[in-house]
């Protein structure tokens, strides 16, 4: 089975703690899971789905937990477009409706240079807490660490039904979160770079009385 997205890593849990009657309690495991992850790392890359109203000139972002606006896109038709970001009070707005073109964050509300002419849908790209919902389904970590997010959740769910297996589940969590640590570090270690300036030092310079040329 596939986990690449909230419904299904609450199918997951189910499954493999091989409990039917959990369906109420298995979004509250994610939640804890997920408590202990934004602890213990950085915040993560999420895409959300939102949909405009015709006639709407802002979209709430208020069910989500956005710490950094990266991107956002509409949807017409079979082409995704690309809405240039702004600080808000920079760019012109009109009153007339037709497709956006830029947008700034106010509060919990994207703002747009204009009313929707359609009900657009958009895809809103942001780095926030770890947070899976309805609203927003995915996000980057769960991509690439389904197994990680899936221990984290189910040792929640051990502990609600007292299953002797949490010690099993711990430890692969405890074991999966120091991987993902290491391969962060490892990371940022990899984008550390030198400044150019620091290449130039006992290195002769340039000289226009010795080196140039008549």
């Amino acid at each position: 089975m596939s986990i690449t997205n909230y419904t299904e890593l609450k199918s997951a849990i189910s499954d493999w703690m091989a409990r039917t009657d959990l369906t109420g309690n298995v979004a509250d495991f994610i939640s804890l899971g997920e408590a202990r992850l934004n602890r213990l790392l950085g915040p993560v890359g999420t895409t959300a789905t939102l949909t405009g109203s015709i006639g709407a000139q802002t979209l709430s972002i208020s069910s989500l937990s956005v710490q950094e606006p990266q991107n956002l896109y509409y949807r017409q038709g079979e082409t995704e477009y690309f809405l240039v970001p702004r600080p808000l009070g920079t760019f012109s707005t009109t009153t007339i409706q037709g497709s956006p073109s830029i947008w700034a964050i106010e509060a919990n509300t994207i703002s747009l240079d204009r009313p929707m002419i359609e009900a657009y849908t958009f895809r809103f790209v942001y780095l926030g807490r770890f947070a899976l919902s309805d609203a927003a389904p995915t996000n980057e970590f769960l991509t690439n660490n389904p197994d990680l997010y899936l221990a984290a959740s189910i040792v929640w769910g051990c502990t609600y039904t007292k299953d002797p297996a949490i010690a099993m589940w711990k430890q692969a969590l405890d074991e999966f979160t120091q991987e993902v640590a290491n391969e962060n570090a490892r990371k940022k270690r990899g984008q550390l770079t030198v400044d150019p300036a620091l290449g130039l030092i006992g290195q002769n310079r340039w000289s226009i009385r010795t080196d140039s040329t008549p």
